[in-house]
């Protein structure tokens, strides 16, 4: 097989991986796999089991995890929980963080 040949086999391959979504979930996962990672179970751990805010910590895990992630959403979330003496220093050190405000700045940034 010429090289002329491997190439557009290749080219084949690539396009027919892009129609069936392949490419497009590829993204999606390398983009999901680098956000930042919620500290849920130190989260939760610092709660009583019956706290209110367990729903809080799991819609904002949710909205993390998301295809599309709010930033408005987030920053809700979040206040919310920071306003919880048990979670506000965990939270503060969560969301202040380099890798945390690249994240949101870049949520910013692309309008989502």
């Amino acid at each position: 097989m010429s090289h002329e040949d491997r190439r557009e086999n290749l080219r084949e391959e690539v396009t027919g991986a892009d129609d069936t979504g392949m490419i497009a979930n590829e993204q999606f996962i390398t983009e999901v796999e680098t956000r930042p990672v919620l500290p849920q179970g130190d989260f939760h751990s610092a709660l009583p089991p019956h706290h209110p805010a367990h729903a809080t910590i799991d819609e904002l895990h949710a909205e993390m995890r998301s295809r599309s992630p709010d930033r408005r959403k987030i920053e809700e979330h979040v206040g919310r929980l920071r306003g919880i003496p048990e979670l506000e220093a965990t939270v503060a050190s969560w969301w202040e963080s380099p890798r945390m405000q690249t994240f949101i700045a870049e949520l910013g940034q692309i309008g989502l």
